[in-house]
């Protein structure tokens, strides 16, 4: 994992960027050579059915948008739309956040206009999770056990009969995800529970493959694979030159027994992913590697959540239950930063704790009780400032870069 996640760095450097102007001037900072940059924050709120969308830089508010209920955050296929999971109200929303990111091969170019919330709508009984290729994104609806699939573009252009609707049978907390041509679902269990298994499905194929994955729960794509967590492993596909790939692996005697992976994420270029072990430890797997060369890393205390830096990928942010944020290093699982950005929060069901995102150099950290986003330095975890949001803000996603602004 060592060399892959050095490789990985190198690619790294390469995405980033964003646009012309309607938003703020301030924002608009544009470099020598004609380059320009805009990172923006979009914070959801526990209570309130809305979002608000800041600049990172200045902590300027360019945007408070409407929705239908509270929302999950989650970022689409191009890197420039944001979708608002909205269980309570059965709907998705998109949000434009007006920076559009184009890679050239030798340069990114960057478009930035203001933000605004589109008119197209997903609609389905509770929706949960969200995930996406490059191109295409899948929305799994808990109430009814259906997925619904949709070409980002047709989506955002609201030609809504484009959409593709798959059925599962049953209703469940599962997930759809876009696997090359494919689509792997999950299989609904013979009860209650979470599912035991996946299936590789595909229009030319009428019998799909199916892998079994015991209480599957938590997935992550990156570079070529995607991965699920399961209770005894992970369960592996992956996009070959000979079609999709599926393998298991156990987990290895090295790591706690009786805990098992439940959310887990990767970041762009990279091959490893980084996911949760038990509130107490974090583990880092690489699915090219023959065994996964899982790494466990121990936490200090109880974790809140974490963040994987989705650009360089060699950082890795917790925060933990005294409300200390740790910036630790993947590759070696050491802590290199630690500072306090809240105060200490209630571990129950109930209590609404600090969230995490990242982009370029800046990591943001919700603190709901306070009311404020904290905007620290992504590698010396040195604050740079505070934006009173206002509300309860749980739920953040950042975005942006730099690039040629023609």
């Amino acid at each position: 994992m060592r060399r892959l996640l050095a490789i990985a760095m190198v690619f790294s450097g390469m995405s980033g960027a964003t646009s012309d102007a309607h938003g703020p001037a301030a924002e608009h900072r544009t470099h020598a050579a004609g380059t320009a940059q805009a990172f923006r924050l979009v914070v959801a709120d526990a209570k309130a059915a809305a979002l608000k969308i800041f600049d990172l830089e200045n902590g300027q508010l360019l945007a408070a948008l409407p929705l239908a209920s509270p929302a999950r955050l989650h970022a689409g296929a191009s890197g420039r739309y944001v979708y608002a999971v909205q269980p309570e109200a059965d709907e998705v929303a998109v949000i434009d956040t007006g920076i559009e990111l184009g890679s050239h091969g030798d340069h990114a170019d960057i478009k930035i206009s203001a933000p605004a919330l589109l008119s197209s709508r997903l609609r389905g009984v509770r929706p949960s999770h969200l995930t996406h290729d490059n191109v295409r994104v899948a929305v799994f609806f808990d109430g009814d056990g259906t997925a619904q699939i949709f070409n980002e573009q047709d989506f955002v252009a609201s030609r809504m009969e484009r959409i593709q609707r798959i059925q599962t049978g049953v209703k469940h907390h599962g997930v759809a995800v876009p696997v090359a041509r494919r689509l792997a679902v999950t299989v609904p269990p013979a009860g209650e529970g979470l599912p035991d298994a996946i299936e590789l499905r595909s229009e030319d194929t009428p019998k799909p493959h199916r892998i079994e994955c015991p209480s599957l729960h938590g997935e992550a794509v990156t570079s070529r694979f995607v991965v699920f967590g399961c209770a005894d492993g992970v369960a592996i596909l992956e996009m070959a030159r000979n079609g999709v790939v599926s393998r298991q692996l156990p987990y290895p005697a090295s790591l706690p027994p009786g805990r098992m992976i439940r959310r887990m994420t990767g970041a762009s270029g990279f091959t490893f992913v980084a996911g949760d072990f038990g509130l107490h430890g974090m583990v880092i797997v690489d699915p090219s590697a023959e065994d996964g060369d899982f790494q466990f890393i121990a936490l200090p205390a109880r974790r809140m959540d974490f963040n994987l830096h989705p650009e360089s990928g060699d950082r890795l942010f917790v925060i933990i239950e005294d409300g200390t944020l740790l910036g630790i290093n993947p590759l070696t699982g050491t802590t290199e930063a630690q500072t306090r950005v809240t105060e200490r929060y209630a571990m129950d069901q109930s209590t609404v704790r600090p969230r995490i995102a990242s982009i370029g150099p800046y990591v943001a950290v919700s603190d709901p009780r306070t009311g404020e986003v904290a905007i620290l330095d992504a590698t010396t975890l040195g604050e740079r400032q505070r934006i009173k949001v206002e509300g309860v803000p749980s739920d953040l996603l950042a975005i942006g870069g730099d690039g040629v602004s023609h």
